[in-house]
C-alpha cells in the first residue's frame, strides 16, 4: 500500500482517496478474508488526472473458498452504500459466473480510443493489481 500512497496521493485529492481505500480495506476486506484477494484499480484515480472523483475496484474472487467468494458478491450488494462512504465503485470478478470485470475495465472506451488513434479491439488499458 505504501508503494500506492507514494505514486498516486500526490495531492490533497488522491490523498484522500487514499485513505479511502486504506479505511475499505481496514473495515470491509479485513475481517471478511482469509487473506485479502487481489484488488484491480482502474480510472482516473490510476491515471494523471489531477483531481479523480472516486477509485474504481475490482475485488478478484476466483481461487478463493465458496464462502469467501459469496461474502465478495455480499460485498457488492453494498455498492451504493460502500461508494457513499469510500468513494469506491466496486466489482466482484468471477470469471465463472460471467462476471470477468478485470477484463471489461482494460477495454478501451471506442470514442476515447479513437482520440488516441488506437485499435480499441487490440489495445488494452492498464490495470493496477494490489496483491497482499
Amino acid at each position: 500500500m505504501s508503494e500506492v500512497e507514494a505514486a498516486l496521493a500526490w495531492n490533497e485529492q488522491r490523498r484522500r482517496l487514499t485513505d479511502s481505500l486504506q479505511a475499505f480495506i481496514r473495515d470491509e476486506l479485513l475481517d471478511r478474508f482469509t487473506t485479502i484477494p487481489p484488488l484491480v484499480l482502474d480510472g482516473s484515480y490510476v491515471t494523471s488526472e489531477e483531481h479523480p472523483a472516486n477509485i474504481n475496484l475490482v475485488i478478484e474472487l476466483q481461487g478463493l473458498p465458496s464462502e469467501q467468494q459469496w461474502e465478495g458478491q455480499m460485498l457488492y450488494v453494498r455498492n451504493a452504500e460502500l461508494f457513499g462512504t469510500y468513494n469506491i465503485d466496486m466489482r466482484p470478478s468471477l470469471e465463472r459466473l460471467g462476471q470477468d470485470f478485470v477484463s471489461y475495465f482494460r477495454s478501451w472506451d471506442p470514442k476515447k480510443a479513437l482520440e488516441k488513434e488506437l485499435d480499441c479491439q487490440l489495445v488494452k488499458k492498464g490495470l493496477l493489481r494490489l496483491m497482499s
